[in-house]
């Protein structure tokens, strides 16, 4: 199944969001459908981040339950990281949702704050993704797919993966 949707996660207070916005003009242009964030205007928030888009009657969970159905639409995610890596809680909750349905996730950057392994294939720029994933329709894979040893069986084991089909590159159930 080719690569249609995207959706970004990652720090979008306001000294990030013009490096989220740029994120944006590279997938857009590359012809994917970008599920989240609409790259409306920040209207107000530190914590939580709200766009002009945004209702105002709408709690944080709300919003917040609205924004992950959209995430779990796209065939992968992308992690817009801050200055040094920064992410921040928000963005720490939705990594552990995208993990556990074992979507395909990629960084801009390593993130700092975050205790999970995350493979140097899996770190890239918004332009490299495109061009792996879209001009040369290199496979996704989920963060834990691939690689040996206690932290990857573990980590399959808490996706609810019984054995990984080695052969297929398929995970089973």
């Amino acid at each position: 199944m080719p690569l249609a949707k995207i959706a970004l996660i990652g720090s979008f207070r306001r000294p990030n969001y013009g490096r989220v916005q740029s994120a944006l003009q590279v997938f857009g242009a590359a012809g994917l459908e970008v599920t989240s964030p609409s790259g409306a205007e920040i209207a107000s928030g530190e914590q939580f981040v709200r766009f002009t888009t945004d209702l105002e009657h709408k709690t944080d969970a709300e919003i917040q339950t609205a924004t992950l159905e959209r995430i779990f639409s796209a065939d992968a995610v992308y992690v817009v990281t801050g200055e040094n890596g920064y992410v921040g809680r928000t963005t720490c909750y939705e990594i552990g949702r995208v993990l556990q349905r074992k979507q395909p996730l990629y960084f801009s950057a390593y993130p700092d704050d975050i205790p999970v392994h995350i493979g140097s294939s899996h770190v890239v720029t918004p332009e490299e993704f495109v061009l792996r994933f879209v001009r040369n329709r290199e496979p996704l894979a989920w963060l834990f797919e691939t690689g040996t040893g206690e932290l990857f069986d573990g980590e399959r084991r808490l996706a609810g993966c019984k054995q990984l089909v080695r052969n297929k590159e398929e995970l089973r159930p």
